[in-house]
């Protein structure tokens, strides 16, 4: 019990970890494209068939450098071809740092409950280890003491 105690502490600020994280990049993406946006038309390169979905290539050329982007697109006539043209946005100072138009993350209602997530999952793993430690300490110091003072027993 104490070891599976320990190791949903961990795992619990492993996600905060991440979570936090991922959450910060996306900010941060977000406002680099923000402050300084270029809109730039991609072309679908080419369509990556994976396991998890479908993905296009996306080819887009900013101040002269020609970029590529994973990303699965949302048409509404159906499945993008090869030579379709996609509307995206580059920040210019990192223009490898791109979204299409239509996106605008983060929002507050997307981010904020990331953020409520990472506190209570960093509070519950913080807890986890607290509690593992606080009884590892206690029984340490409970089979110290009985060892120090045995029970006598009558003869």
């Amino acid at each position: 019990m104490r070891k599976l105690t320990w190791l949903f502490g961990a795992l619990f600020l492993v996600l905060t970890g991440f979570g936090a994280c991922s959450a910060t990049l996306q900010w941060h993406r977000a406002e680099l494209i923000d402050d300084d946006p270029v809109r730039v038309t991609g072309v679908v390169s080419r369509i990556l068939v994976e396991a998890k979905g479908n993905e296009e290539e996306i080819a887009y050329t900013v101040d002269g450098q020609r970029h590529t982007l994973r990303k699965s697109v949302d048409n509404d006539s159906g499945q993008p071809k090869p030579g379709h043209r996609v509307c995206l946005e580059a920040a210019r100072t990192h223009p490898e740092v791109v979204r299409l138009c239509a996106e605008h993350y983060p929002q507050g209602d997307d981010i904020f409950p990331v953020y409520i997530l990472v506190t209570v999952f960093g509070t519950a793993g913080a807890l986890f280890v607290v509690g593992y430690l606080v009884t590892s300490a206690r029984q340490t110091g409970r089979a110290r003491r009985a060892q120090e003072s045995p029970l006598e027993t009558p003869a």
